[in-house]
């Protein structure tokens, strides 16, 4: 550690490079089942029927926040002189991403248990 700066060996640079690796296999993955997705939904609302847009939507973004943050760890490897900023960044770029998903996870959460509500209220006879 020199004048506050430090930079991770090869090993650890290994192990960062193989993580944004996989990161990046994965947001490309989320980003083209959010694109179809989400056209998916398009054609099934222009048909008058209802859809998971919404999915399509959030899964676009996750592969979007991911890439962000593979992008940020492999500056880790790439620079000199900047892997504790660079690990700050990407590390601020993964809190978004599971900010996200806490979120989405909860509302989702919320809305199953509305319908179990609804549904022991109301019964199963009338939603059919």
């Amino acid at each position: 550690m020199d004048n506050g700066t430090y930079e991770f060996n090869e090993s650890q640079n290994q192990l960062i490079l193989d993580l944004s690796k996989k990161m990046m296999f994965v947001s490309y993955f989320l980003i083209a089942t959010g694109a179809l997705g989400t056209l998916a939904g398009i054609i099934t609302i222009m048909q008058g029927g209802f859809s998971g847009i919404v999915q399509g939507v959030v899964l676009l973004i996750t592969g979007i926040w991911t890439i962000n943050a593979a992008k940020g760890f492999q500056l880790i490897v790439n620079t000199e002189g900047n892997d504790i900023e660079n690990l700050m960044g990407a590390l601020g770029q993964l809190r978004k991403l599971y900010t996200l998903q806490y979120w989405s996870f909860l509302i989702a959460l919320i809305f199953i248990v509305i319908a179990f509500i609804i549904l022991l209220i109301f019964g199963v006879s009338t939603l059919g």
